[in-house]
């Protein structure tokens, strides 16, 4: 499907609208959800809603609708998987005597902490992952962004840029 700058889309997986920001190719685009996040998408994962249609069950039946008369059927690994994980690696949080410790030091105890974490909830039912890097000079959070790439999840910049959430 062909996609332009401006146009609104529906995501096929998830029950998110958006915009398309930036065209970097014929088969990825950058949108901007509705809730305001900045994602990077293979154009085969989304939907063009067409001018004059609102109606998202006019996409097939894939997508929810609140029109719809009938409640749509989810699995049961979807009906599981709903909470919510935040990690928060600000390390005054993970260690009370980190003052005398080198730079190097504490990033290795933050790393540490956020391999533990991410493992911890690939192996349970959560199905969202904030991980809280903070703004800083951007160390951290460029590590972390290394890490989700290294277990190949999809993550996403927060607007502030002081955490990554990653989804299941």
């Amino acid at each position: 499907m062909h996609f332009n700058i401006g146009d609104k889309v529906l995501f096929k997986r998830n029950k998110l609208k958006g915009k398309i920001l930036e065209i970097k190719s014929t088969y990825k685009v950058i949108v901007i959800s509705t809730d305001g996040f900045e994602l990077e998408v293979n154009t085969n994962e989304l939907a063009k809603i067409e001018r004059y249609t609102d109606n998202a069950s006019s996409y097939g039946n894939n997508f929810s609708s609140k029109d719809s008369k009938s409640k749509p059927v989810i699995s049961e690994k979807r009906k599981k998987k709903k909470a919510k994980l935040k990690i928060d690696l600000h390390i005054e949080l993970l260690r009370s005597n980190f003052e005398n410790m080198h730079n190097s030091e504490i990033i290795r105890i933050q790393l540490d902490e956020c391999h533990r974490r991410i493992q911890q909830a690939l192996n349970s039912e959560v199905s969202q992952l904030e991980i809280v890097h903070g703004i800083g000079e951007g160390i951290l959070r460029a590590k972390v962004h290394l890490i989700l790439r290294g277990y190949q999840l999809r993550f996403y910049l927060s607007k502030d840029g002081g955490s990554t959430e990653v989804f299941f």
